[in-house]
């Protein structure tokens, strides 16, 4: 007999929301998308549907109803990377493992269960991880998928006794089906609410008005069909193991042991097309301790020389005990290795030296000492750029184009100005307490506050400026208290 582990993480989207930033955000939280040039919502926490938000409603009547609600927009693809990192992780409990729909994991538990201490210490082991992790979770196991995955939506979670049949889940409602939620309203409107209202009914009516899918979904949470399964790969890892004849202590003779295990390391990478972008060293001790130590690349590498260049730094940092008895050298992080072109002289692309330039400079000042600029898709000046580490990939070529010139330096704060006009045209302005006469204004170009996103910020006309020196200049004018107010925001090259 089979049996399936169903996992449901409830409000998944907002606990990974929450889970990547430092410290939790206080009140409702409720994710949204744009649909048809609306905003909705995508996903609420358990405190936002406390106060009757739902997936589905307009934003703005949502934050009529909860004025305190905090309102960020979703990730759908970062949802879908994070869940499929999830189902790598819970293969600790069986091989067989697959994304059930965007909140959910399924695991075939077939015979795999007592290596865990039985069904219920697997549920209570997963669920204990995941809260762990500020993960919501309910799991249950039955006999088929449709079963676990009804009984952990709409029972709370458990495990379904051996051979349970379909009086096992009447009580649950008609949503426990699995159907389209068009066939679900429709049963709903008959009166039927749950599945104890549909089992007994003759099939063939029901087959009359809602079709097959009906029918379908009964023998699945009956036990009599299974429910199609589509597992996921296992990401392969690249990693190396050595296991020394003799303990060893020295710098030297820990250089040569992981030379060794990066020229295979490296070959194997390269043969794929990959590069290392974390690579991880961990030096077990004989005292049965280890120590592990970490590298980062600001490009992908599968050199053995330039990788071995880094942890050189990191190697005097070793303390190897009694000395070292094995090794395990692990890429945690690879990525595509893209072509480099050359310059025409033949020599090495010269990206590689700043890129080198960064990993030392990391490797002395520690993780995220560098750091560089990469375009965000917003409008609003201030925020069209984020700081990211620069070890992160850089930005694709023709990323940072915009259809109209931006200046090379963006005050963080603009600052104000004072303008003098010749009737309606700007002539002068003033600022830091020099006079800047101008011989070229090209504007305006109007930036509104960007809908959506809380700003106190007023509309905006921006114009490119040349003074009688050739210095150039971004200024703009906004609607201040009492009356227009100009700034500058840049200076352009």
């Amino acid at each position: 007999m089979r049996r399936w582990l169903s996992v449901w993480l409830p409000t998944w989207p907002t606990d990974r929301w929450r889970r990547q930033r430092s410290e939790a955000a206080p009140g409702p939280l409720a994710l949204y998308v744009e649909e048809h040039q609306a905003l909705r919502i995508h996903a609420v926490d358990g405190a936002a549907a406390a106060e009757g938000l739902a997936p589905g409603q307009p934003l703005a009547d949502a934050r009529a109803l909860v004025p305190n609600l905090l309102a960020a927009p979703a990730d759908l693809a970062g949802d879908a990377e994070d869940l499929g990192r999830l189902v790598d992780w819970a293969r600790r409990y069986s091989p067989l493992v697959a994304g059930d729909g965007a909140d959910g994991l399924l695991v075939d538990l077939t015979g795999a269960a007592h290596l865990q201490g039985g069904e219920e210490a697997v549920l209570g082991d997963i669920v204990q991880r995941l809260g762990r992790a500020r993960l919501e979770a309910r799991a249950a196991v039955a006999d088929t998928a449709a079963q676990a995955w009804a009984w952990a939506r709409f029972a709370g979670g458990g495990v379904v006794a051996v051979g349970a049949g379909i009086g096992t889940f009447a009580p649950l409602p008609v949503a426990a089906l699995r159907l389209p939620p068009a066939l679900i309203e429709g049963l709903q409107q008959l009166g039927l609410r749950r599945v104890g209202d549909v089992s007994p009914l003759p099939l063939a009516p029901l087959v009359r008005r809602f079709g097959r899918e009906i029918v379908v979904a009964l023998d699945a949470l009956s036990g009599r069909q299974a429910t199609p399964a589509t597992f996921q790969a296992e990401a392969r890892t690249w990693r190396r193991r050595a296991s020394l004849v003799e303990p060893i202590s020295t710098a030297e003779a820990i250089e040569t042991a992981l030379r060794t295990l990066l020229d295979s390391l490296c070959a194997e990478l390269a043969a794929a097309g990959r590069g290392a972008r974390t690579l991880e060293l961990t030096l077990f001790r004989v005292d049965a301790t280890s120590q592990r130590v970490a590298i980062g690349t600001s490009r992908p590498l599968a050199d053995t020389a330039a990788v071995l260049r880094l942890f050189r730094d990191r190697i005097a940092e070793i303390d190897p005990g009694f000395g070292i008895e094995a090794m395990l050298l692990e890429a945690a992080e690879t990525d595509r290795i893209l072509p480099a072109q050359a310059d025409l002289a033949g020599g090495r692309d010269t990206g590689t030296d700043l890129a080198d330039l960064i990993d030392r400079i990391e490797i002395r000042s520690g993780p995220g000492s560098v750091r560089r600029l990469l375009p965000a898709d917003r409008h609003w000046p201030e925020a069209a750029a984020v700081e990211v580490p620069a070890t992160l990939p850089p930005p694709a070529p023709g990323s940072w184009s915009h259809p109209v010139p931006r200046p090379v330096v963006l005050f963080e704060r603009p600052e104000p100005i004072a303008i003098e006009t010749r009737g309606l045209a700007i002539d002068a302005f003033n600022w830091r307490g020099l006079r800047h006469r101008l011989d070229r204004v090209v504007g305006p170009e109007r930036v509104e506050p960007e809908w959506g996103w809380d700003t106190p910020e007023r509309t905006r006309d921006y114009y490119r400026v040349e003074d009688d020196g050739g210095r150039r200049y971004w200024i703009f004018v906004t609607a201040g208290d009492n009356a227009l107010a100009w700034f500058l925001h840049g200076l352009f090259a």
